[in-house]
């Protein structure tokens, strides 16, 4: 494959994502692809020692705003990605961002899911960054969100409501004190409950379609796969449509259940977050696996050969052949899989 000269900044995703249904192999994605990709490591490096400098925090005093150790600062420094969304918002709010920073935050560089009105921890946070609350924003932040955690009461299924989201942005707009949030929050409880049930209803609907016939359950279909702990959780939690998503588990979900790009893709937005992005070194590889994937029939379920375990074995394949230090954590989700199936 040879590629054309790269496009202008602004179109960079668009080129590199048209670049990556191009190679024609691993080889090309390495040597043609990869190159142009800046680490996740070494942006979120420059990331947070820009986020200290502009502040004229000392690592201590970042460490004691964020809630974490110096030790744990000086990871950041050298590249450690934190492990939470709580983390990140926690950061945001000690860089005195706004609503726009944070989500670039949550979403270029911790790959979350940006402030999302209709969850309760992102309502408060965005209440939090409204009003203005500086250097006292994240002490703030979980004073009200355990009060009211405290006194919510769980609504009734019959109680929830549909509300825009644009509209129930602006109703939050006008949220003045803390009085009033505790009441906006009372007033919508069921509507908190229900952030995600759209998601949670198109991963059952995609575990239906494409194992009814292979497994009497998702819970065999996780144990005939050997799935992770941690993913065999995820599925209980999103039966009981209780789990909040993260977007590496729902990439590694989508891998399991053998969903193609635009299937992941859905699911991504349903948890109000962006599609697979070209600029991620660890995205770019999993996209080259479902485009590969799908040009080798792999993905279709009507298909006479077809095996619901193939695509996580030849994701396996390729990103431990990458040798990637990004995609190296997200391996242990598919190590228990027996690649002679």
């Amino acid at each position: 494959m040879t590629l054309k000269k790269e496009e202008p900044n602004e179109n960079k995703t668009v080129f590199l994502k048209d670049a990556v249904i191009m190679c024609d192999d691993i080889e090309d994605l390495k040597t043609q692809i990869i190159p142009m990709l800046k680490s996740q490591q070494e942006q979120w490096s420059n990331k947070i020692n820009s986020i200290i400098a502009d502040n004229g925090y000392t690592k201590k005093d970042f460490a004691t705003k964020c809630g974490v150790s110096r030790v744990t600062v000086d990871k950041w420094c050298k590249g450690s990605i934190p492990k939470s969304r709580e983390t990140f918002l926690r950061i945001g709010m000690a860089a005195h961002y706004d609503i726009a920073d944070m989500n670039q935050l949550l979403m270029r560089y911790g790959q979350y899911p940006g402030l999302y009105v209709k969850s309760l921890e992102d309502c408060v946070c965005m209440f939090v960054l409204n009003n203005g609350y500086g250097d006292e924003a994240s002490s703030k932040y979980q004073y009200i969100l355990e009060k009211i955690k405290d006194n919510i009461i769980n609504p009734d299924n019959d109680d929830k409501t549909n509300v825009n989201t644009d509209d129930f942005n602006e109703q939050l707009l006008k949220v003045s004190d803390e009085n009033e949030l505790d009441e906006f929050i009372y007033n919508n409880s069921a509507l908190f409950s229900y952030a995600y049930h759209r998601f949670y209803a198109y991963v059952k609907m995609c575990i239906n379609a494409n194992y009814r016939e292979f497994a009497s359950s998702v819970f065999d279909m996780a144990e005939g796969q050997g799935w992770s702990s941690s993913l065999k959780q995820c599925v209980s939690a999103i039966r009981q449509n209780k789990w909040y998503p993260t977007r590496n588990k729902i990439i590694s979900l989508g891998l399991h259940l053998s969903m193609d790009h635009d299937q992941i893709d859905e699911m991504l937005a349903l948890a109000h977050m962006e599609p697979l992005c070209a600029k991620n070194i660890f995205e770019t590889v999993v996209m080259y696996i479902l485009e590969d994937a799908s040009i080798n029939n792999m993905l279709d379920v009507d298909a006479e050969e077809y095996d619901p375990d193939e695509l996580c074995r030849y994701a396996k394949q390729v990103m431990t052949d990458m040798e990637i230090p990004e995609i190296e954590a997200f391996i242990s989700e598919l190590e228990e899989i027996d690649d002679e199936w």
